[in-house]
């Protein structure tokens, strides 16, 4: 079978279920929700007799460290415009990042990176650096996420209880080989190629910036330290709730566990925010990590996979109503929406 056969044979079918997304969106979330709700279910015995004692100290720590995450997004984002020439202020930064996320809970999945470029058009950023900028943010976010993941693999007991049978020695060296590759791919020439390949595949222009190879590896630097942040509120959420004592290496190994189930999500494209594929994932290692023990491990993981969602999204909105309610701050005008909605027409497929 040629190259040429085998696309067009995964185009077809594709094309269903680009015709049918909604169905398909409902039809994975269902299938999440009977798997979170299995795994509750079979440790339900084990919950209603589990002794629950929230510490609500560390839960408001935890919160408070999410809410941190989500106003360094902001930061990282200007300190990339400033690598690429364009400066904006701390104010003015904050009050675009966020007030644009606000648009993403509108139905379609390109809303708020229109609505951003926009307004930091109005700030003097040229539409092209807008987006290239975003480019940027996106790939080390996601490559900084894989990267701390991959080092607080290190800190597991036992990397067999997820399903790897590898030697630890084995994972050693495979790290040490991984992580170097991981930064390398990271080579601006080498990202802006592999971007605009993948641009060109969905049919979109390329895009062009121009950053050094330090300024790259500063702003991945960011993101680790932001995963950091709120892979310590996970560890706070976690130690909240689970009463006995967490294992010694619980604070990397949760770190790492949040980033990668952040990446999982994201990259499932299915549902709006990675909605339960994240909370599936961060169950899961939970429950393999051991930072879940105990009879109640699976259920319990799953308690808190979900409460961490409705954490970080209590903490995004608390964040953009704050950016709306700072002085000088405002609503999403109509004509800026409208504008948003017409420059992406098509957008979504």
């Amino acid at each position: 079978m040629s190259a040429s056969t085998a696309a067009a044979r995964i185009a077809g079918l594709v094309r269903p279920l680009k015709r049918h997304k909604r169905i398909v969106q409902a039809a994975v979330l269902a299938l999440i929700a009977v798997f979170l709700g299995a795994s509750v279910a079979r440790g339900w015995a084990q919950l209603t007799t589990y002794h629950w004692q929230v510490r609500w100290g560390l839960l408001a720590a935890a919160f408070a460290l999410l809410v941190a995450q989500e106003l360094s997004f902001g930061f990282i984002w200007r300190a990339i415009l400033a690598r690429m020439g364009r400066r904006l202020g701390v104010v003015a930064s904050q009050r675009i990042y966020l007030g644009a996320e606000l648009v993403r809970y509108i139905p379609g999945n390109v809303w708020h990176i229109i609505t951003r470029v926009l307004w930091a058009e109005r700030r003097g950023v040229p539409k092209a650096t807008g987006f290239a900028s975003m480019v940027v943010e996106l790939a080390t976010k996601i490559a900084a996420a894989a990267l701390v993941f991959a080092l607080s693999l290190f800190f597991w007991p036992d990397t067999r209880a997820l399903a790897l049978p590898i030697p630890r020695g084995a994972l050693i060296v495979a790290g040490a080989v991984a992580v170097p590759l991981l930064l390398l791919g990271m080579q601006p020439r080498l990202l802006r190629a592999a971007l605009n390949v993948a641009l060109a595949k969905l049919g979109r222009q390329p895009v062009a910036f121009s950053l050094r190879y330090g300024d790259v590896l500063a702003v991945m630097l960011g993101w680790a330290a932001s995963w950091v942040v709120a892979g310590a509120g996970f560890y706070l959420l976690a130690r909240a709730l689970v009463v006995t004592p967490l294992p010694p290496a619980a604070l990397p190994i949760a770190i790492g566990i949040y980033a990668i189930g952040w990446d999982v999500g994201f990259l499932a494209f299915v549902t709006p925010s990675g909605l339960g594929f994240r909370e599936v994932t961060l169950a899961f290692l939970l429950a393999q990590s051991g930072i879940v023990p105990g009879a109640a491990g699976v259920g319990l993981a799953a308690v808190i996979a979900i409460l961490a969602r409705l954490l970080s999204t209590g903490a995004e909105l608390i964040c953009i109503a704050a950016a709306y309610a700072a002085p000088g701050g405002r609503r999403l005008a109509r004509g800026d929406l409208a504008r948003a909605m017409g420059a992406g027409g098509g957008e979504e497929r």
